[in-house]
């Protein structure tokens, strides 16, 4: 009895898509939000102010969003981005990578990294990439607010004024910061379509 012809069910793999410039294996560490440490078990810091971030992020009811993934990526001190076009940079610190990821449990976070430096004409910003229920990608820079260059730095002078208070980390004591994140509403976080930075 012959075979009855029969097409194939099988799915051509889908080509990989990456995020961001340059994402190093260490990222895929889980809650890697502690920059001060490159390795467990290396006692080598990096170069610069260390300082403490603590945050939460908002849904548009002003409720903290559980179970947003969170990925922050900045300078070292001295304004220099690791990429592989950097790799070989004499500023670039060894023992700081500038990538954090996080999974809130309860929409808030706590990032220790170094406060970075101004990257050419642009402000010390960290640029945050998040993904939540209902969304597929926001992303934005968050600048410091008590940072001078932020009055001249390109990206945040596109925004409206009353807008930019909504992007700034605020000082609250010697190396402590803080951030509100609200992802929709009448105060929502500045977010931008396509960010390079």
């Amino acid at each position: 009895m012959a075979q009855p012809e029969t097409k194939s069910n099988l799915l051509t793999a889908t080509n990989e898509d990456t995020l961001g410039p340059y994402y190093p294996i260490s990222l895929c560490d889980n809650d890697s939000m502690d920059l001060t440490v490159i390795r467990s078990g290396i006692i080598h810091k990096p170069v610069g102010e260390k300082i403490t971030i603590t945050g939460c992020v908002k849904d548009i009811n002003g409720q903290l969003a559980n179970g947003c993934l969170l990925e922050f990526w900045q300078a070292n001190a001295n304004g220099i981005y690791r990429t592989p076009d950097n790799e070989t940079h004499e500023l670039l610190d060894p023992w700081f990578n500038g990538y954090a990821r996080h999974r809130t449990k309860d929409g808030n976070f706590t990032l220790t990294t170094i406060k970075p430096g101004a990257c050419g004409e642009r402000a010390p910003n960290i640029t945050l990439t998040l993904f939540s229920d209902g969304i597929m990608r926001v992303v934005t820079q968050l600048f410091f607010e008590d940072e001078p260059s932020n009055e001249t730095d390109a990206l945040l002078l596109s925004i409206p004024e009353e807008l930019r208070e909504r992007l700034m980390i605020k000082k609250t004591g010697s190396g402590d910061y803080n951030i509100e994140i609200i992802m929709a509403g009448d105060n929502e976080t500045p977010f931008f379509d396509d960010l390079l930075s």
